[in-house]
């Protein structure tokens, strides 16, 4: 029964049928009452089944993180809006716990993630009918200006997007909730895509193409449609690590070529170019530049949850620069431990786990979704965003269900993974990268 409320709390999470359908109850906020009540009852089961898939190093690090928050705003002089940001940070802390208390098998873990893809399946349908048809336009479909000048086009606001010819407007399509944005949209689409490979049947090739294929074309055709330059880069990067087990890194990296090919062929971003010159792409490197003033001034705590846009008026549009800036080195560290132990963990139930067996592939799969999402973090402010938090609590349940079946989990030879250092090195090539980014801004105008 616990399971199945949890995987209806996760339809409604990333589905946002009451945001689409009944928008009069969203201010009442129906799914936080309802994820309480499940985490209250995962909690009750937890205690009596024994069992959990995260391990108290994690549930420490989300409660440091919460606190890294808190500080972040009283530090910065507002002690009363540490309350509002602990309340709207509570969605992705309530669905990490429940996903971690809940996800504790491997039929759960699979069938967690087939939820999640039927999800983003069934909301790229809806987005492709927007753009297509006309379907609840308003709400699916935003129109960029592609800097044409367009004062006399006298486009209708009824115009369905797939029937502008008229050159001069980027229509992007997005869903509901926290993936109104298109480029949210987009991020948690390339999350999904190495979940479908979960229903994977050797020689099966009519139930790989119903299952897999089709469901994955509507996906990328979904997430083309978002025209998301780092859902490009995140696509490409599923197509490298994805193929690199399989065919070799040379042939990999092949297909990597063949697909940026066909990406600028097709227009994947929609004529909107990677270079610092280009406007919205020089805009990114001017906020980190203002993310990294920020930490200098605010060393252990930065500038505050949330108040990125009170010292720069452009987001960070990079989850790495919107966290030490807002939260500091503190929050920093507790940050990136947690995507280094979801990291570690997946790599190390991959190694430790026969080949053939069921815990090896949810484990290489996560392990590539994460790959993705934070492929498309590294242009996008999205530090606090739930599909997050949802995905590094599978990551952790992936290692847990892996430590049931490895060999030496029975001789108690299973090693433990070492955090601590890797968290370090990683923010330190983050900040590096960043860094040399920002002082050779000029280097890479075109």
């Amino acid at each position: 029964m616990i399971f199945g409320l949890y995987l209806l709390l996760l339809a409604l999470t990333l589905a946002h049928p009451i945001e689409a359908f009944l928008p009069g109850l969203a201010p009442y906020r129906p799914v936080m009452a309802f994820s309480l009540l499940v985490l209250v009852l995962a909690i009750a089961d937890a205690f009596r089944h024994g069992e959990l898939a995260a391990r108290p190093r994690h549930f420490v690090l989300l409660g440091s993180f919460m606190a890294a928050i808190a500080l972040s705003l009283v530090v910065a002089g507002w002690a009363g809006g540490a309350v509002s940001a602990l309340a709207e940070f509570s969605a992705p802390a309530l669905l990490f716990a429940t996903t971690a208390l809940v996800v504790t098998t491997t039929q759960r873990l699979r069938t967690t993630c087939g939820v999640i893809v039927l999800c983003m399946v069934c909301l790229s349908v809806a987005a492709i009918c927007a753009y297509h048809y006309g379907f609840m336009v308003q709400d699916l479909v935003v129109r960029e200006s592609t800097g044409v000048e367009d004062h006399l086009a006298g486009i209708p606001d009824d115009l369905v997007p797939a029937e502008d010819t008229s050159g001069i407007s980027l229509w992007r399509v997005h869903s509901w909730g926290f993936l109104s944005d298109p480029n949210d949209f987009s991020q948690a689409i390339v999350m999904s895509l190495p979940m479908l490979f979960g229903a994977w049947h050797r020689r099966r090739h009519l139930h790989n193409l119903v299952r897999i294929w089709l469901p994955c074309a509507v996906l990328v055709y979904a997430a083309y449609l978002t025209h998301s330059r780092g859902a490009t880069l995140g696509l490409g990067v599923l197509v490298l690590f994805g193929m690199m087990r399989k065919v070799g890194t040379l042939k990999a990296s092949v297909l990597v070529g063949v697909f940026a090919f066909a990406a600028v062929v097709v227009g994947f971003t929609g004529g909107r170019d990677y270079s610092s010159g280009e406007e919205s792409a020089g805009g990114r490197i001017d906020a980190w530049s203002a993310g990294m003033e920020m930490l200098r001034s605010n060393l252990l705590s930065g500038v505050g949850y949330g108040n990125f846009t009170d010292h720069h008026y452009y987001t960070a549009h990079n989850s790495f620069v919107l966290c030490f800036a807002e939260l500091g080195l503190f929050g920093y560290f507790i940050w990136v431990a947690l995507l280094v132990l979801a990291f570690k963990e997946t790599s190390l139930a991959a190694s430790s786990t026969p080949p053939d067996s069921e815990e090896h592939r949810w484990a290489v799969l996560l392990r590539l979704s994460l790959l993705g999402f934070m492929t498309c973090a590294l242009f996008l402010s999205r530090t606090y965003q739930p599909t997050l938090y949802i995905l590094l609590a599978l990551c952790y349940a992936s290692w847990h269900c892996a430590r049931k079946v490895a060999p030496e989990a029975t001789a108690g030879l299973l090693p433990e993974p070492r955090w601590v250092g890797a968290t370090l090195s990683v923010m330190l090539v983050a900040f590096g990268m960043i860094y040399l980014v920002v002082r050779f801004q000029h280097a890479f105008v075109t």
